[in-house]
C-alpha cells in the first residue's frame, strides 16, 4: 500500500467493524436433547462460558425460570437480544419453547440473565449446570404411561 494512512485507516476500521459484530453475536447457540432408561435431558448450549444462578419453580411446573450470568460478558458488547430455540415434543419427551432473555440491567448481581422453558405440559425436572461450563442440563424424569386405553386387556 502506497498510502499509510490509508492503511491504518482501513485496519481501524476493520476492528471497528468486528467489534459491532461481536456485539450482535449469539448468546444461546443449540439446544439437544436425549433419552435413556430413566431420564429425559434437554442440553441448552451457549457461545460462552455461564455460570447457573438458581430455578424457580424447584422440581415441576409447566414454565420454568433458570437464572444465570454470562461469564466474561462485555458490558459494552451484550447482546440485548432475545433469543428462542425449540424442542419438538416426542412421545416421552415433552415439546419446549426456550427463550434466553438478557439481563434487565447492567447490574448482573441483582439482574442475571434469565433462561425461561415453556414445556407443553406439567412436567418434573432437576436443573443442573453441564460439566462443560457452556450449558444447562434439564433433566426430566421418565414415566411409564400404559400406551393402551382402560379397559383393553394386556397381552
Amino acid at each position: 500500500m502506497k498510502n499509510p494512512l490509508l492503511g491504518v485507516t482501513m485496519l481501524i476500521m476493520a476492528f471497528t467493524c468486528s467489534g459491532i459484530a461481536s456485539a450482535q453475536d449469539l448468546i444461546l447457540d443449540d439446544v439437544e436433547s436425549a433419552v435413556d432408561q430413566e431420564w429425559a435431558q434437554i442440553r441448552v448450549h451457549f457461545t460462552m462460558p455461564v455460570n447457573y444462578v438458581r430455578h424457580f419453580p424447584q422440581e415441576r411446573g409447566q414454565q420454568l425460570e433458570i437464572f444465570l450470568t454470562v461469564v466474561g460478558l462485555d458490558m459494552q458488547n451484550i447482546s440485548l437480544r432475545e433469543e428462542t430455540r425449540r424442542v419438538a415434543s416426542t412421545p416421552i419427551l415433552p415439546g419446549a419453547k426456550i427463550t434466553f432473555s438478557p439481563p434487565l440491567s447492567l447490574n448482573l448481581r441483582r439482574d442475571p440473565s434469565s433462561l425461561s422453558v415453556q414445556f407443553d405440559r406439567v412436567v418434573n425436572y432437576n436443573v443442573r449446570p453441564g460439566e462443560d461450563n457452556r450449558s444447562i442440563v434439564i433433566y426430566l424424569p421418565i414415566t411409564h404411561v400404559e400406551s393402551k386405553p382402560p379397559g383393553v386387556p394386556k397381552e
